[in-house]
């Protein structure tokens, strides 16, 4: 069968992989994401489209979701008008997100309605 030299060897092989996995993992995990407005925006809106394939929303709420996403883009462009052209200030990214969070828990409430409906 296999010698003891070739299963100690095969098994600082399997213990390798596994921890340089973790390592990896853990890595993967520590690192933060920074979202911009227009990550976050064309973001909900994949989330809006891929629910309203999956019918955990209706047409009608999920084209009230994409009428708020174009409200807010509408305002960031006025904040950024205001601003000559400017980047935004931080009061106007506050209340982008602000927004933004908001349809974004729209969403997962409009969704888990859907789950608990269908129970």
């Amino acid at each position: 069968m296999f010698s003891k030299k070739s299963l100690i060897v095969r098994s600082i092989l399997v213990a390798a992989t596994i921890g340089g996995a973790m390592s990896m993992y853990a890595d993967a995990k520590t690192k933060t994401v920074t979202w911009t407005i227009e990550t976050r925006q064309a973001k909900l809106m994949q989330e809006i489209n891929a629910a309203q394939k999956q019918n955990e929303l209706t047409v009608k709420e999920a084209k009230r979701l994409r009428s708020d996403l174009s409200d807010i883009a509408r305002k960031k462009k006025g904040f950024k008008a205001k601003n000559h052209g400017e980047k935004l200030t931080a009061e106007n990214t506050s209340e982008l997100e602000a927004d933004l969070n908001k349809i974004s828990a729209d969403i997962k409430k409009l969704q888990l309605d859907k789950r608990v409906e269908a129970k």
